[in-house]
């Protein structure tokens, strides 16, 4: 089994997901505990968006580790990605909650996965306190940079954009949204 269980996460990290399903899947035949199987079986499934595998495989983990963050987070993704934006707001909280987000002290990526939920939902001035939470928790995230620069834009806080926009810049100068930050940057009044 520690072999397979090798094999499986090999062939995950090399993006063979047919072969690590199939490991993980024999893998938990055998050992129906296995909480990192199914936890990665959960991220391979949402990664593919195979939805209802994918919940159900976090569901599991849940069960197993119901003080795991990481089994909510990815029930959040899932549930966002499929516009369940009350599940994700709901799962969300609890991976906050979890990971120390009850006294403030949240995740970045919870943090973070809470404010794409907000911002999915419209719900703009809740996305901007959770993107400041992320951007706080984890200076060197440029996205979240990015999506408190949006959320700001979007309220009509434009000196609070610009901030946020030239912070992206400096966590992540060549990043996948670096030409749209440098052309927010020289539209936008001083």
């Amino acid at each position: 089994l520690q072999t397979l269980a090798q094999g499986a996460t090999a062939a995950m990290k090399a993006g063979n997901d047919d072969e690590a399903v199939r490991q993980f899947n024999e893998i938990v035949v055998k050992i129906p505990t296995c909480a990192d199987c199914y936890y990665n079986l959960g991220v391979i499934y949402a990664k593919r968006q195979q939805y209802t595998e994918a919940e159900a495989a976090f569901k599991k983990v849940a069960e197993m580790r119901p003080d795991s963050p990481d089994a909510y987070t990815g029930l959040a993704n899932v549930y966002n990605a499929q516009k369940k934006f009350d599940l994700a707001a709901e799962v969300s909280q609890k991976a906050a909650t979890l990971s120390g987000g009850a006294g403030g002290g949240a995740s970045a990526e919870a943090s973070y996965n809470q404010g794409v939920i907000f911002w999915n939902a419209g719900k703009f001035a809740d996305a901007k306190t959770q993107f400041e939470a992320a951007a706080k928790a984890d200076p060197g995230m440029a996205m979240a940079h990015y999506q408190l620069g949006m959320a700001n834009l979007n309220l009509g806080q434009i000196p609070a954009a610009r901030e946020a926009f030239s912070n992206y810049l400096k966590a992540e100068p060549n990043g996948p949204k670096a030409a749209e930050v440098q052309t927010f940057l020289k539209q936008l009044p001083q």
